[in-house]
């Protein structure tokens, strides 16, 4: 198997170890998002950061309009 991608994860600022298939299988979904949207030229991109946070509390929201930082 060839590995096309270098995925890390963290939680809490701790590494988890991922394996090839986990790694490639991360970096396929995201690079495959990232080619939907608009915006974004997608074709290679070289990275991609996605954070994911926890809010204190539940946000009402209607999709696709986010609440502002």
């Amino acid at each position: 198997m060839k590995k096309s991608f270098e995925t890390e994860m963290y939680v809490d600022g701790s590494r988890l170890p991922l394996n090839n298939f986990v790694q490639e299988t991360i970096g396929n979904i995201m690079m495959g998002f990232s080619k939907t949207l608009k915006g974004i030229d997608a074709e290679a991109p070289i990275s991609i950061e996605v954070k994911i946070r926890r809010l204190k509390e539940p946000a009402s929201v209607d999709a696709p309009i986010y609440p502002a930082k």
